[in-house]
């Protein structure tokens, strides 16, 4: 049942409508709560204490107030105009078109500081995509943009609210600039520089295995039967006993001439998306690999390609996982290979996806778990917990952690769980004690 304080759907539709609209009248409007307040307060001296009793001293605080308030919205509202005329011809260049998250970097966007204009000062941040504008690098009388960036992907263009207030705070003017890309953000790999070799054993010569295939050395013997070459009979077998015999190659296992890949996103993914940029670029899949993720689960193994798809995996927003079969129904017809799912370390839809793979998948699947921290509330007193919980909230708990190992370890899978910060292995879910010392 409708509450009975809800609005209507068409009022609801109209005011999201409004919505923007109105955001930007706010933006262009140019007092600012204080600057209202002083306002009113000047008024009330001038019209009820100044001209009607004629205080002098209120008419001299009246006076001084609206003057001030004046001189504020003139110099606010110039200097914005300015410089929205002035970023009308401006162009930039980027100075990179490929960024990484998690460290402050200069895209080589600036403005000017205008500290020849007294009380006036100029600050801006990202609207889209997310990112976090650091304190401008000064220099020359400019203010030189240094950008944290949030999350991975591929974006057409940046969209920046300019903000031109006084240093008193009672004016503000606030417009946005649109600056056209395109930029890609990789996730920054932290510690994870090198992976171990994400391959697992199929047929080959490396290791005696009796499940592996007659690739080995022909160090195994039988008896001769008719079609084989005689360069195999081994004359010395016959010269004690007269059978012939002939070499034959022993069942071995090697490392896996094929491995396929998938990034599967979700809450909590940005670590898992840089251990796949690692394996990528580190070569870590071997030689003959194919890769895919969410959202673009078309098999490929270009490197650019697929790094361009661990970037656009951030905007997918179907079911986590989902693309897994298509995936595979496109490349286990090319023969066996070593399967390696980059996960979150969170519980989800995804987990059902791996269920239904495992089940008619011969073969053991990797999972490689990627983590910035992982949190043990039990293990930090209360005010701890009180003061650091807005600190920690980008972590994952350490008994969700665990509750992801049990249950792909139940589907028969082996899990590597890495610290992103350091590079170090933690486990595989269901023990992690050294992953306490990383807990914040």
């Amino acid at each position: 049942m409708t509450p009975w304080w809800a609005l209507p759907r068409p009022v609801q539709t109209v005011l999201g409508r409004l919505q923007p609209l109105l955001g930007r009248a706010a933006d262009l409007w140019p007092l600012t709560a204080l600057g209202m307040a002083l306002a009113l307060v000047a008024s009330v001296a001038l019209l009820s204490f100044g001209f009607k009793k004629l205080d002098l001293v209120l008419l001299v605080v009246g006076y001084g107030g609206v003057g001030l308030l004046v001189i504020a919205i003139l110099i606010v509202t110039s200097s914005a105009l300015g410089l929205w005329l002035w970023l009308r011809r401006a162009s930039f260049r980027w100075l990179t078109s490929t960024f990484e998250t998690g460290a402050p970097l200069p895209t080589g966007f600036s403005l000017p500081s205008l500290w020849w204009l007294p009380l006036a000062q100029v600050n801006w941040t990202w609207v889209s995509p997310d990112g976090d504008v650091a304190d401008g690098v000064s220099g020359g009388g400019r203010s030189r943009e240094q950008v944290t960036f949030r999350q991975r992907g591929i974006f057409p263009s940046v969209v920046r609210r300019i903000v031109v207030q006084d240093a008193f705070g009672l004016s503000r003017v606030a417009f946005h600039h649109r600056q056209p890309g395109p930029i890609e953000v990789l996730p920054h790999l932290g510690g994870i520089r090198r992976l171990p070799v994400l391959t697992s054993f199929t047929g080959g010569d490396d290791y005696p295995h009796p499940m592996g295939l007659e690739a080995g050395d022909r160090v195994e013997l039988r008896r001769y039967v008719q079609g084989d070459s005689a360069r195999f009979i081994h004359w010395k077998v016959f010269g004690r006993t007269r059978k012939l015999m002939v070499r034959t190659p022993e069942r071995a296992l090697s490392r896996a001439r094929r491995t396929v890949a998938y990034l599967v996103t979700g809450e909590h993914d940005e670590a898992a998306a840089a251990a796949a940029r690692a394996a990528i670029e580190e070569e870590a899949l071997g030689v003959d690999w194919r890769f895919a993720a969410d959202g673009s689960p078309e098999a490929t193994s270009d490197r650019s390609e697929a790094l361009h798809k661990v970037m656009t995996s951030s905007r997918f927003a179907g079911q986590h996982g989902g693309g897994m079969k298509r995936f595979l129904a496109e490349v286990d017809p090319g023969g066996p290979a070593s399967l390696v799912i980059f996960a979150p370390p969170v519980m989800g839809a995804w987990l059902d996806e791996m269920r239904s793979v495992t089940s008619r998948r011969y073969g053991r699947v990797r999972i490689v778990i990627a983590v910035d921290a992982v949190h043990d509330p039990d293990g930090r007193s209360q005010w701890r917990r009180w003061f650091l919980a807005p600190v920690i909230a980008s972590g994952v708990q350490r008994a969700d952690l665990e509750r992801v190992g049990r249950a792909l370890a139940q589907l028969r899978c082996e899990v590597v769980i890495i610290d992103r910060v350091s590079g170090r292995v933690l486990g595989d879910g269901r023990h992690l004690d050294s992953a306490r010392r990383r807990a914040a």
